[in-house]
């Protein structure tokens, strides 16, 4: 086993790191939908912004923020109520369990605390936007740092999943500034 395996068992232990591993799979269950939903934006708005048709670019983000937040609502619908078991398919282990169970409510959230993150990426990377794209995620990655290192030793792995879930509000949140400008038609930022 690996000196920084072992050093994320010692901190957090063997139990919360098997809880956040299940946890996990939930957040890839996410991405897909999300992402493939901001993949078709990043498509349409790319195609758009090739033609120079600027009400085509705000057709793709008005259908597209629409499926992905119907998206988020049903994935945190279908968490919520099939979210135990999914947990028990995944281990056998009681103490694991309850303690995936008690950290749920992050992953029935995370849908709607990240779709903005997901579509709003799509968006930028169909623009071609990079740099705002870059600049809003060093924030978010400072705020995430920050947030842990506070948020960890007071409430443990629920402070863990708030610090990950200001990470992704923070990253919709530096592009989401930049977006009206976006939709006006401003001159790229890749430059």
């Amino acid at each position: 086993m690996s000196s920084a395996i072992r050093t994320v068992l010692s901190w957090l232990g063997v139990t919360v790191v098997a809880a956040n591993a299940i946890l996990m799979q939930l957040l890839l269950f996410t991405s897909f939908f999300l992402d493939g939903l901001a993949h078709a934006a990043e498509a349409l708005v790319g195609q758009a912004i090739g033609r120079r048709d600027r009400a085509g670019v705000r057709r793709a983000v008005r259908s597209a923020t629409e499926l992905s937040l119907l998206a988020a609502v049903l994935l945190c619908g279908f968490y919520a109520g099939l979210g135990g078991a999914f947990i028990d398919a995944m281990t056998t282990d009681t103490s694991i369990r309850t303690a995936t169970r008690e950290w749920l409510i992050w992953a029935i959230l995370l849908p709607l605390t990240g779709v903005g993150s997901f579509l709003l990426d799509g968006i930028f990377i169909g623009a071609t936007r990079t740099r705002a794209m870059r600049n809003g995620m060093v924030v978010a990655v400072v705020l995430f740092v920050a947030s842990t290192g506070l948020l960890v030793p007071r409430f443990g792995n629920h402070g863990l999943w708030a610090a990950f879930t200001l990470m992704l509000l923070a990253r919709a949140a530096g592009l989401a500034v930049v977006l009206p400008r976006l939709l006006r038609g401003g001159t790229p930022s890749t430059r």
